[in-house]
């Protein structure tokens, strides 16, 4: 669990400093002096959103962290002297970005960001309640984390996706655009429907894993119908025919969904929606574009918000189809890497389509989502007889 918050922290700052061109600044002193004198405390909502979100795995980890080997005494005391240090974390970046010129620090990521460690640990409290079998001491209970935790927690970012970017609004207007890619003239990406269909698929099973227990199909249609209908209420979210048809299709397997045969069909399928995403429509050309070996290249330039959202789905949909992959014992970082060496041929084919971005993104995130859920994956049988007979 120590490794996880130094995976996050070190994330955090490849993020805050990226693209790492660091340049003398001789006003270095008067800008670190305005920036708490004068702080600047407006920013867009996608900063405020990507501020909250930067910092709140942190938060969540944080409180698994202070609660794994303390005594419920000190676990409270451990929590804050976390927190207090993300926090210097987030001050200590916005100050490294005094020389960063690419970048401009302000205090109100600061707090955007101790917002989002509190949001993190408000989730991480939840999570002690409806799934304490997977957060009560998850270093001395490690094989429940992969098979409780991980779940729970794909599960919350495909919520997080089809409700981004997380804003309520009871404007009726809102409701009338939402549903306007349904009423107007409705196109249909097959490929994208397919994509978004095993997504449900996915979801529907990591709720039965997480649950560690049969859920009824229809308090699952259920809720998944509410939370489509649900995207009707958040500013700036739409229902396009895609989402209404993968999520129908969804459905119609939901009582297929506990055959022997499923799970790997449901697998061989996201390989299939992978490679089909990112090649089609195929249409190569003569001559192969550059690979950008540096990761996150593309989701640190353009939009944060839009970046924020790819970011999202991408780490659902890869996380899902590496637990889906390692729920018959297998361990979480060999699924990784597999669906890693599909996604680096995918990256690699890109460099010879246009309008594609190939780049080590992708394939580098399936990997940093297998280490993490294999973080509390159980030793394998062999492990636990070699370490027996060693201590006879």
């Amino acid at each position: 669990m120590h490794s996880l918050l130094l995976l996050i922290a070190a994330l955090i700052s490849y993020g805050s400093l990226y693209p790492f061109h660091f340049a003398a600044n001789d006003n270095w002193l008067r800008e670190a002096v305005a920036l708490f004198t004068a702080p600047e405390l407006r920013m867009s909502r996608g900063d405020l959103i990507g501020n909250l979100l930067l910092f709140a795995p942190y938060g969540l980890v944080a409180v698994l962290l202070s609660h794994a080997r303390r005594p419920p005494r000190t676990a409270a005391g451990g929590l804050v002297a976390l927190l207090a240090l993300g926090l210097l974390l987030a001050l200590a970046l916005q100050l490294a970005q005094l020389w960063v010129p690419s970048r401009v620090p302000a205090l109100s990521d600061v707090a955007a960001n101790g917002a989002g460690m509190l949001l993190g640990a408000t989730t991480a409290g939840l999570a002690y309640k409806l799934i304490p079998a997977a957060v009560t001491h998850p270093l001395r209970n490690a094989a429940s984390m992969p098979h409780a935790l991980a779940p729970a927690v794909l599960m919350l970012l495909w919520l997080s996706y089809q409700w981004f970017p997380l804003v309520p609004t009871l404007d009726l207007q809102n409701i009338i655009n939402a549903l306007k890619p349904l009423l107007r003239a409705p196109q249909i990406d097959g490929v994208r429907t397919l994509h978004t269909a095993l997504a449900w698929a996915a979801f529907f099973k990591l709720w039965d894993i997480s649950s560690a227990r049969r859920m009824p199909a229809l308090a699952l249609a259920t809720a998944a119908l509410f939370v489509v209908a649900a995207k009707t209420l958040i500013a700036g979210a739409s229902i396009s025919p895609s989402n209404v048809i993968g999520l129908g299709l969804a459905l119609a397997w939901l009582p297929w969904r506990q055959h022997n045969t499923a799970l790997p069909v449901l697998a061989i399928a996201m390989f299939v929606s992978l490679f089909a995403s990112g090649l089609m429509p195929f249409d190569p050309l003569d001559q192969p574009q550059a690979f950008h070996w540096i990761p996150f290249t593309g989701m640190l330039e353009g939009s944060m918000g839009v970046n924020l959202l790819n970011l999202i789905e991408k780490s659902f949909f890869y996380g899902a189809l590496i637990v889906l992959l390692s729920t018959k014992g297998g361990h979480p970082m060999a699924a990784a890497i597999v669906v890693a060496l599909c996604l680096g041929t995918i990256e690699a084919a890109q460099t010879f389509l246009p309008n594609r971005m190939a780049e080590s993104t992708d394939p580098v995130l399936a990997l940093i989502l297998g280490f993490v859920t294999g973080l509390g994956a159980p030793r394998s049988r062999h492990t636990h007889g070699r370490t027996h007979r060693s201590t006879r």
